[in-house]
């Protein structure tokens, strides 16, 4: 089964990649690298000098900042109305879409003149076009497509009536699953927190679903259409295409782990969110590594099952890849050392609650085959099916929350879900 879900998968990706517009997102991966180095005159300046629709990319980045921070922050013209009130945001928005790394290399560029007036043309040429700093990674994602009726993007939220409320160790996140409208999913956030982590806080990505709700909160059941178009997205996700949904949950990791050196960060997710949840974590594995030590992952009744040693593999396969590439056969081997020894993703980080009634998760989610591996079970905990008369999917049900208590208590201690 899992053999032909992953060529599935990978024909779906395969056919996104090569026939599906595409838009980006940058990724920034050193949020604070321009904090307090602008006036507000220096910013008025850049945000004036750029196209309406560069402000508008401007605009809707500061929106998702703001709203991350107090989820009351509400309509079309947030950004445009309020974008100088916080130039801590109005500066990383500005970065966010390379306005700042361009005025930045326009500046260096300028200063290298004075040496090299025969190649600078060609560099500002370039450093117009593409992006040459570190700290922004350029990210492909598919278009999403537009049904009949509209429905939310996905976006930052979290409980507005919890704001302050985290626990010392960190902040907890949480991605609903398919079928969603962005009311239940915050339903659900706020019964995890009541039931699960004290009345905390849940910092959250809403992942939107293309089902249209009957009456703009509840799932749809009989939306045939919007639930395979759902499959479609959550299979092509699992071959290798990025999302936008995907983006927005690493950099909620980044900029919350970078902004707060000693804290750590529990990511909770539910059915499909997990598929969204693990793309989030290839990117970071790419691109910031060192934070991921710090993330653990709780993972209720997962559309796709998380097991590190899936990970610590594959990267060791691409380890062993790059250093092929390099000249340097010494340097070589001593790499390949290193890397082996090294585990990305360490196993007291991640669980996996699921019932083996739910044969949604048990028999078709992604990786489900893990569930027949005794080596991949201490990241899997079985959750007993105590109530016969509610469906094995809810993972809001007290044979969920009691199976999860525990560990819980753990990370609050110690920042890792197994000790």
């Amino acid at each position: 089964m899992q053999f032909i879900k992953s060529s599935i998968a990978y024909s779906f990706a395969s056919y996104s990649k090569n026939f599906i517009n595409k838009n980006f997102s940058y990724l920034c991966i050193e949020p604070n690298k321009y904090d307090e180095k602008f006036s507000l005159q220096e910013l008025k300046e850049i945000y004036e000098s750029l196209t309406q629709d560069e402000k508008n990319k401007v605009e809707t980045i500061y929106w998702e900042l703001c709203k991350k921070q107090d989820p009351r922050i509400d309509g079309l013209f947030y950004g445009k109305n309020h974008l100088f009130e916080n130039l801590k945001f109005t500066i990383r928005s500005l970065h966010r879409c390379n306005h700042l790394n361009l005025e930045n290399n326009n500046n260096n560029n300028n200063n290298n003149n004075n040496n090299n007036n025969n190649n600078n043309n060609n560099n500002n040429n370039n450093n117009n076009n593409n992006n040459n700093n570190n700290e922004l990674i350029k990210i492909e994602f598919t278009n999403r497509f537009k049904r009949n009726k509209t429905t939310n993007s996905t976006q930052y939220y979290s409980l507005g009536e919890k704001i302050g409320k985290d626990y010392e160790m960190g902040q907890i996140g949480y991605v609903n699953g398919m079928g969603n409208s962005i009311g239940w999913a915050g339903t659900d956030a706020s019964k995890i927190s009541e039931s699960m982590v004290d009345g905390m806080n849940l910092h959250c990505v809403y992942l939107p679903s293309y089902q249209i709700s009957p009456d703009n909160y509840s799932p749809s059941p009989n939306d045939t259409i919007g639930f395979c178009m759902d499959t479609i997205r959550h299979l092509t996700i699992n071959g290798g295409e990025f999302s936008k949904t995907s983006i927005l949950i690493a950099q909620l990791w980044i900029d919350y782990l970078f902004d707060n050196a000693n804290k750590s960060f529990l990511q909770i997710c539910a059915s499909d969110g997990a598929t969204f949840v693990t793309n989030a974590i290839k990117i970071i594995i790419k691109y910031s590594p060192n934070l991921l030590s710090r993330i653990s992952f709780l993972f209720l009744a997962p559309g796709c099952i998380l097991i590190p040693n899936d990970f610590n593999n594959n990267n060791d396969n691409n380890n062993n890849n790059n250093n092929n590439n390099n000249n340097n056969n010494n340097n070589n081997n001593n790499n390949n050392n290193n890397n082996n020894n090294n585990e990305i993703l360490k196993s007291n980080q991640v669980l996996n609650f699921i019932k083996l009634e739910d044969t949604l998760i048990s028999k078709f989610a992604t990786g489900a085959n893990h569930l027949n591996n005794s080596k991949s079970m201490e990241n899997i905990i079985i959750v007993p099916h105590n109530n016969k008369n509610d469906h094995p999917h809810n993972f809001l049900n007290n044979d969920y929350i009691n199976s999860v208590l525990p560990f819980i208590k753990n990370w609050k201690e110690t920042g890792k879900l197994l000790l």
